[in-house]
């Protein structure tokens, strides 16, 4: 399917000396992953506010350029930044089936959002957005804030059906993003219609199994939808 891309980064001034290489290596993993005619995305910066880099576009050298434009400042509203951009991609209109994907590059530490994590996580999930996170934490404390960060990480990705990243350092955040590009390019869309549907807005918990020669497969797939009166995939 075209792919609808929303990439968030964290400008807040936590991240102020590795940043350089933050937006080099985003650059170069959109213009890997844009590769359909059709793909388009857009750019959000966040510190202690939302801003919008560049909008929807297919244009590499566009996408660079509002990637450029970004600038390390403030503090961290990365709650908000998902919702705004789970927001921003189901309202973009379409005639055919898309993939609706968010990738977030932060370090995970919320200190000024309104939104909570799990509105953020509502918010993607009644948009059918499937959100991939990449940590850029050099140095995880298991006993301290900083595993707090890595599971909310964790839970924003596994709850809409993507996966979380921890290059473990900024010099392997390449590396973690080129890995990301593989699974975004590899994924399958599966649809189903239920026997007995009912458009209440109520939230359905979804399953998916797959096996290899006996063996159980690990699945990345979302974990329920809301049945509103739009058909859902």
């Amino acid at each position: 399917m075209p792919l609808r891309l929303g990439l968030v980064i964290d400008t807040s001034s936590s991240i102020t000396k590795q940043f350089a290489f933050e937006q080099s290596a985003a650059a170069s993993f959109l213009q890997k992953t844009l590769t359909d005619k059709q793909d388009l995305a857009f750019v959000l910066g966040f510190s202690s506010t939302v801003l919008m880099a560049q909008d929807f576009t297919g244009d590499e050298a566009a996408i660079s350029k509002g990637i450029g434009q970004l600038a390390p400042r403030g503090g961290t509203a990365l709650w908000d930044a998902v919702k705004f951009a789970s927001e921003k991609l189901a309202a973009q209109r379409e005639e055919q089936p898309v993939a609706r994907i968010l990738v977030v590059i932060s370090d995970g530490d919320d200190n000024c959002s309104a939104a909570t994590l799990k509105q953020a996580i509502e918010t993607a999930e009644r948009s059918e957005v499937i959100v991939y996170t990449v940590s850029t934490r050099e140095f995880r404390n298991e006993i301290s804030s900083d595993a707090i960060a890595d599971q909310a990480m964790r839970a924003l990705a596994s709850r809409t059906g993507g996966a979380a990243f921890f290059p473990d350092s900024i010099g392997n955040l390449q590396h973690g993003l080129a890995e990301l590009q593989q699974v975004i390019r590899s994924r399958y869309l599966i649809s189903y219609k239920p026997d007995h549907f009912v458009a209440n807005g109520k939230y359905r918990s979804i399953a998916v199994e797959a096996q290899k020669s006996g063996h159980k497969l690990h699945v990345y797939s979302r974990r329920g939808y809301y049945a509103n009166a739009r058909p859902h995939s």
